[in-house]
């Protein structure tokens, strides 16, 4: 590896409610970006913030990217009184595997109707 110095900024993305991300802020270094993060998160239209390391090497004029910190309302640690008061009854995994299963039962009933509706008549025959 070359003894090139590498610059690195931090920047702060946001997921929207309705998924998409949004860069919110560039910051120099880690604990101004943290302090952005935390911010973000108790905005209720933000579900997750990423803090991205974006890493520069002069030699090869290439750019890194990787996500050093994921904030969700459930571990931000520095929320507001209210959110942090309150806990979910139902965490996401638990509902995702709920309509999951409930999905599957419902296959699961749709299969048993048709198949019954092609085998009562071949019986009656």
């Amino acid at each position: 590896m070359s003894d090139a110095v590498m610059r690195k900024s931090y920047v702060v993305v946001v997921i929207r409610n309705t998924g998409q991300p949004m860069e919110l802020t560039k910051a120099p270094d880690y604990q101004t970006a943290l302090t952005a993060a935390k911010d973000a998160i108790t905005n209720k239209n933000n579900t997750e913030v990423h803090v991205v390391e974006s890493k520069y090497d002069e030699a090869n004029k290439r750019e890194k990217k990787h996500i050093v910190k994921i904030l969700t309302r459930e571990n931000a640690g520095g929320t507001s009184g209210k959110a942090r008061g309150q806990t979910p009854a139902v965490t996401r995994e638990v509902a995702n595997q709920a309509t999951k299963s409930i999905m599957n039962i419902v296959i699961a009933v749709t299969v048993l109707v048709l198949l019954a509706g092609i085998m009562i008549p071949l019986l009656n025959r």
